[in-house]
């Protein structure tokens, strides 16, 4: 029993209609192909993928089965062909063949298989019609299919400055630039950088690792990739096919006129699977972008940490009795001289004043007022000014020049008591020192007193310590106390105690050391400097 054939207009018209809903190849075969069988005397429709020329990689049909012997007369007749024994002996006479090519996407063939009672012209004038409806869907399914492509590709360089500029030390940026290409974008990518004697490979990731290894410790492919990278530092990026290695791209890192060094993507797929060459460019720019960024930080780095140097004494008096130590850390992502510093002075009489401040603020004016007040107060206790009189003279200083910075600041002087010493503190809104005593759990000392260049009146906190031998007073600015971790826990919560608990007893060098990395490490951000001066009294 058969179904009457529905007008073809009808058809026509309902395959235009399904165009927009197609969402894949075989989708659309499924579509097309059974109206074609439903014509008078059609005993077959077949549809034939290209790849490359006349290389056929997908076979679909309606009717007679595309499979076995039937694949070498649909070659056949792809090719121009117009006969096959197959053909005849399963009853085919007449065949209606089109071949269509679409832009940006591989063609195809289409052909109907009549039996004698078909009409060639009729299956030839409708096949047209229906090639054109396939035409049109495959061109929508290969626009689709680069917008997909290119959305993706976005969200990729999304992610990847986003992830490239979380950092600023040009070894992690390094790293997370291959990680982002592997596997998301290529099957593997090298990182070289430029050195004074060439490009030097210094990351390299891949999905099967053990490969990649091996072929870097082949010298021929080491030095062929190495030769490749220098050729794009000289001018000619480009795709290259390496034996052993596959396809690959080589993109150059250049950003703000300086070129930092080569990308290397590694293909193992198809060529026209690689993605577009203007989407690895702009990825290696975004990474060279990234590089450049880091290096530009740890060369403003240096000169902030040069620049606070000076701001310091080159070296600690030496003082029969009492051993000192002390500890700068610049904040990680600080870009501007901070106003910590420290500083001991020896007076005349043999009486040691350890100062530390803090000058609220960053910058140009911080560091100036840094430096004034550091030389201000370490001068007048030389003279042999007491502590108290040489803070009040700093606090007249700065509000008589109106400054709005203000700072606290810290002193102990430092008077031989039989086998040890006593420490008369003053304070003016400074943190208290802690007091180490040899084989015991530290204390707290006392701070107290208004900060420096407030209010007209200073009031200083006082306090009087004594220390014995192997006893140590650390004094330190508030970044080592108020570094804070993930989850807005301070350093001083528990962690100061831990550390001090594990640095009992050990010499002021390394206990100053120890306990300024703990803090360092502990914190999320490290946007604080901390200054650690230590003093310790002698066995």
């Amino acid at each position: 029993m058969t179904t009457e054939q529905p007008d073809w207009a009808d058809t026509i018209h309902r395959l235009w209609a399904s165009v927009s809903t197609i969402t894949s190849r075989e989708e659309l075969s499924d579509l097309v192909l059974p109206p074609l069988l439903g014509m008078p005397g059609a005993v077959g429709a077949w549809g034939l993928r290209h790849t490359t020329g006349a290389a056929i990689d997908v076979y679909r049909w309606a009717g007679l089965p595309l499979a076995g012997a039937a694949r070498s007369a649909a070659l056949a007749l792809a090719g121009g062909e117009s006969k096959h024994d197959w053909l005849a002996e399963h009853g085919v006479r007449h065949v209606a063949v089109t071949r269509f090519d679409v832009g940006g996407d591989v063609g195809g063939t289409m052909m109907v298989l009549l039996d004698e009672t078909g009409d060639p012209e009729l299956a030839a004038v409708r096949l047209g019609q229906v090639a054109d409806v396939t035409r049109e869907a495959i061109r929508r399914l290969a626009a689709h299919r680069a917008e997909q492509a290119q959305q993706t590709r976005d969200a990729l360089l999304a992610e990847a400055s986003l992830q490239m500029d979380a950092v600023l030390d040009r070894a992690q940026t390094m790293r997370r630039v291959a990680r982002m290409a592997v596997p998301a974008i290529a099957e593997g990518c090298l990182v070289y950088l430029c050195e004074d004697t060439g490009p030097e490979l210094r990351s390299a990731v891949h999905i099967d690792m053990r490969r990649l290894n091996a072929l870097l410790a082949g010298e021929r492919i080491a030095a062929r990739l190495q030769a490749l990278a220098r050729d794009a530092v000289g001018g000619r990026p480009g795709v290259r096919a390496v034996p052993g290695a596959g396809i690959v791209d080589v993109q150059v890192l250049r950003a703000r006129g300086r070129t930092s060094g080569v990308l290397i993507f590694m293909f193992d797929r198809n060529r026209n699977d690689v993605p577009p060459a203007r989407f690895l460019r702009d990825l290696a720019h975004r990474a060279a972008l990234a590089l450049d960024n880091g290096e530009l930080y740890e060369q403003r780095r240096r000169e902030v940490v040069a620049m606070q140097q000076h701001l310091l004494p080159r070296r600690l008096p030496s003082v029969d009795g009492l051993e000192f130590a002390a500890s700068y850390t610049v904040g990680d992502r600080v870009m501007e001289v901070g106003g910590d510093f420290y500083d001991v002075v020896v007076r005349a009489d043999g009486v040691v004043a350890a100062l530390i401040g803090d000058v609220c603020g960053r910058g140009v004016d911080a560091a100036a007022l840094t430096g004034m007040s550091r030389h201000t107060l370490g001068a007048l206790l030389h003279e042999g000014l007491s502590p108290a009189r040489a803070l009040s003279r700093l606090n007249d200083s700065l509000r008589r020049e109106g400054s709005w910075r203000f700072l606290t600041a810290g002193i102990g002087l430092f008077r031989p008591d039989g086998d040890g010493f006593t420490v008369q503190w003053m304070s003016c809104g400074h943190p208290a020192p802690l007091i180490l005593r040899r084989g015991a759990p530290a204390e707290a000392g006392r701070g107290g007193g208004t900060p420096i260049g407030v209010i007209p009146r200073l009031r200083i906190g006082r306090s009087r310590i004594r220390l014995g031998a192997g006893d140590t007073l650390v004094m330190y600015t508030d970044g080592l106390t108020e570094s804070r971790d993930a989850q807005g826990r301070m350093f001083e919560d528990e962690a100061l105690p831990q550390a001090l608990e594990r640095l009992r007893d050990v010499p002021p060098e390394t206990l100053v050391r120890e306990l300024s990395a703990a803090a360092a490490g502990f914190g999320v951000s490290g946007a604080d400097d901390i200054a650690v001066l230590a003093i310790g009294v002698a066995l």
